[in-house]
């Protein structure tokens, strides 16, 4: 899941994958190993490696406000990029039809699919749903991968007609 907020002028994003037990943040360019400790009431509890970090979080639709460290964050769920190619034969999107978390990515990059074939598998509540190519063509590029959670209407991969 991707989120953007800005900060001194400045935007920023960040990117939260799960990692086993634990989620790997990216903010910029540096990237954290974060380990959830307890969640409730709008607190969150984690740590990032010796430190215990208490953050409050209040949601409004897609929007986040956090306080955390002595300043308020407002993060809003980054847009997925569902633009089309105008040229015949170009590359779209291919987006998440739930919000859920990616359990495997089928192809790679260059890959030739068929029409109806899997190409990535996501789980939510403990139902998991495949999602196929639409029609025969090539994946030109992965936008997810394995362990990251998804929100509906996100771009997974790159799919060009054949």
């Amino acid at each position: 899941m991707e989120f953007r907020f800005e900060h001194a002028k400045t935007q920023h994003s960040i990117r939260a994958e799960r990692d086993g037990e634990s989620f790997r943040l990216r903010i910029g360019e540096r990237t954290y190993l974060v380990d959830l400790v307890r969640a409730a009431g709008g607190e969150l509890a984690f740590r990032i490696g010796d430190q215990v970090v208490t953050a409050h979080v209040a949601r409004d639709g897609e929007t986040f406000h956090v306080a955390l460290g002595g300043q308020t964050f407002t993060l809003s769920v980054a847009k997925p990029n569902t633009r089309r190619s105008a040229a015949a034969g170009g590359a779209a999107n291919l987006n998440a039809t739930m919000h859920g978390q990616v359990v495997r990515v089928l192809v790679s990059e260059g890959d030739a699919v068929k029409r109806g074939q899997p190409l990535v598998l996501l789980e939510a509540m403990k139902m998991e749903m495949r999602v196929a190519a639409p029609h025969d063509g090539r994946v030109v590029r992965l936008l997810c991968s394995a362990g990251e959670v998804v929100q509906r209407g996100q771009a997974l991969l790159e799919l060009a007609e054949d």
